[in-house]
Order: structure tokens, then sequence, then C-alpha cells
């Protein structure tokens, strides 16, 4: 069981990672979808919460990834995993078929049904592995291991954001009402 609870952590530590890497690179378009949450007075300032959001995945990510028997850092992931729900729930009720740019502009994804039991399936995951803590006998990890993992999580970002940027960063999401389905556009 501990091997599945550290397999869960290190997939969600990754996803976190290549998210936020790839919002960085479409801060604009993921700013059109944090616009959709807020009231308009409070619109101007999206873009630096959408450069908050992203940031905050990539240092959780990293944080998890680095430091896995940190138990602190599973509860900062499963908050992060609630929230999805949350933000895919008000999304799919509130703006069905609006882009959510969940991975910037390396998903055609919206807001539906699907978006909201994966983001479900996301948090039972991160809340296992806040629960079931994974063993110190499986994790041996040194100094030079833990720069390892953290450069690993900065080439994970690295990727994700030249591959969003690469695929079409900064497309207007307000041009997008609905999003096609597939990975890419």
């Amino acid at each position: 069981m501990a091997e599945l609870t550290l397999t869960a952590k290190v997939a969600i530590a990754v996803l976190l990672v290549a998210a936020g890497g790839a919002k960085l690179a479409d801060l604009e378009g993921f700013a059109g979808t944090v616009r959709l949450f807020w009231s308009a007075s409070f619109a101007v300032g999206a873009r630096a919460i959408a450069a908050m959001i992203a940031c905050t995945e990539i240092a959780v990510g990293t944080a998890s990834l680095s430091s896995p028997l940190a138990g602190w850092v599973n509860y900062a992931v499963l908050g992060l995993c609630c929230a999805f729900v949350v933000v895919s729930a008000v999304g799919y009720f509130g703006y069905p078929g609006r882009a959510c740019r969940c991975f910037g502009a390396l998903t055609g994804r919206s807001f539906d049904g699907a978006s909201v039991a994966r983001a479900g399936l996301l948090a039972i995951a991160a809340a296992a592995a806040a629960l079931l803590p994974v063993s110190p006998s499986l994790l041996r990890l040194g100094t030079l291991g833990r720069l390892g993992l953290v450069a690993g999580a900065a080439l994970i970002a690295w990727c994700a954001f030249t591959a969003a940027a690469a695929i079409g960063a900064g497309r207007d999401a307000r041009s997008m009402p609905a999003a096609p389905r597939g990975w890419t556009q």
C-alpha cells in the first residue's frame, strides 16, 4: 500500500509542476479563466493572481517531490486538489463549455462533468497520500537526492512551459468559448 501512496504522491507532484509551468507560458489565457471567477472590478489583478496560482503549483509540487516525508506538504497538496474540485464544479455549473486552461495552452479541455470527476480523483489520491504516509524506510534521500529532484521538477516545469509556448500561449481565452475535445488544440 505504501508503494501506491508514493506513486500517487509522485504523480500528483509531477502534474502540479507541469500544470504550473504550462500556465506560466499561457499567463494571459489562464488569466482569462481567473477573470471568470472574480468580479469585473477585481479582474485588473487577474494576471497577477494567475501567476501566483501557477507559481504555487510549481512550489508545492516541487516540495512534494523533493521532500516526500514532509507531512505538511501532503496537506498543502490536498488543499490544492480540493480547490481544483471546487473550481471545476463552479466552472461546470457557471461556465459550462468554457476553456479551463488548467494546463495552459497544452489542453483543450473545458469545464464539464469529466473535469469535476478528474479533479475529484486527484483529491481522493491526495487524501490517501495525506492519510497514508510513506514509510521512511522506502525513502532515504540525501541532500544530493533532494537537489536532483528539485532539478527534475525545474526541468518538468521548463518542458511544460516550452511546450505550451510552442502550442500557442497567449491566445485570448475569451475568444475560445467552447474548448474542443482532445489533448491539444
